[in-house]
């Protein structure tokens, strides 16, 4: 008997020192999410533990809790719980620079210009949650703002991307969802997303003609670190904690790498290998967050990146600090602290 119960406790104490070695990532289900999915599937033994959170507020609880070490996001939702004190701790070890996000809209509406758009109903959309205070929502503000508008010029609805897709089929009035603002009466004009579920919409909506009407990045000028069709929207950040802790931070090191090399695969892959890795992608979101009721299929995911609409360009180095660090303070409206940027 006493034989069993030291081989439970072993057993135990193994598996929590497993867990101990481990980098629990936070991570929404979007595209900060791909490579380290691949990886994953390539190597399940890589010393990480994937954290599915929905949306911003998850994020805050999932540290708050001390249930992560690192987060997977765009880089201006980071620097945003930087600069809120949400999560003061954490440091900006990566960058990935995407084509990222676009305003879906209608062809037959001629929208080329988010003067287009005013007065018009718009969906924000999320991943799992409604986008509102996170990533989406911080990236169409300021790219409304480029646009000329303010919030207040347009009527916005903020919704999980699967609801969203239903309004934009159907053509229904925002306010027949129920998340919407009642007094919202007219249906949407318009839908932002990112990569690769901007793509999935437009195939979907090929009767409708859906189309990229308004795509993101060309708005943001005045940069010269990145090409004008991509932007600094991919991070990955751990906490201080992580990086003073050797046995953490070898753990890091390790994850990092990875991805990195699995960045790299997603924006190079062709034929076979474009096949394989969307498998990989699309297995991996419906593992952990099958919740939420996502669907990214294989197929879809291919389409991105044959297309070249799913690009990770994981070569950022630390020499575009200057212009991330004035990009991030005009997202977030709040410049982040010296010590935020770890990049290497």
């Amino acid at each position: 008997m006493f034989k069993n119960i030291a081989v439970i406790l072993l057993a135990l104490y193994c598996n929590l020192a497993l867990a101990e070695d481990r980098l629990r990532v936070a991570a929404t289900p979007n595209p900060n999410l791909f490579p380290l999915l691949v990886a994953l599937a390539e190597n399940p033994a890589l010393p990480v533990e994937i954290v599915p959170v929905a949306n911003s507020e998850d994020i805050d609880a999932a540290f708050s809790d001390g249930k992560a070490d690192a987060l997977l996001a765009m880089t201006y939702t980071i620097a945003g719980k930087v600069t809120s004190g949400k999560v003061p701790e954490l440091r900006l070890v990566f960058v990935g620079l995407w084509k990222g996000f676009s305003e879906v809209t209608y062809g037959k509406d001629h929208i080329e210009h988010f003067g287009d758009l005013r007065s018009r109903g718009l969906i924000v959309s999320g991943p799992a949650g409604g986008g509102k205070n996170g990533g989406p929502d911080l990236i169409f503000q300021a790219a409304l703002k480029r646009g000329g508008l303010k919030p207040s010029d347009v009527h916005l609805c903020y919704l999980p991307v699967m609801e969203a897709v239903k309004l934009i089929d159907s053509r229904a009035p925002l306010n027949s969802n129920p998340q919407c603002d009642p007094t919202l009466a007219m249906p949407a004009s318009g839908i932002s997303l990112v990569e690769p579920a901007t793509t999935g919409l437009i195939m979907q909506g090929m009767m409708q003609g859906l189309e990229r009407g308004i795509p993101f990045q060309p708005l943001f000028t005045g940069y010269t670190a990145w090409p004008k069709d991509q932007l600094p929207h991919g991070g990955f950040a751990v906490l201080q904690s992580v990086l003073n802790d050797p046995e953490k931070k070898q753990a890091y090191d390790q994850v990092l790498a990875a991805y990195k090399k699995s960045a790299s695969e997603i924006s190079s892959a062709r034929a076979f290998n474009a096949m394989r890795i969307a498998h990989e992608i699309s297995s991996g979101i419906e593992q952990y967050f099958k919740p939420y009721k996502l669907d990214l299929p294989a197929p879809v995911v291919r389409i991105a990146m044959m297309r070249g609409n799913l690009l990770f360009r994981s070569d950022a180095p630390p020499s575009i600090q200057g212009d991330l660090n004035r990009f991030l303070t005009e997202v977030v409206g709040a410049e982040p602290p010296k010590d935020f940027y770890a990049l290497h």
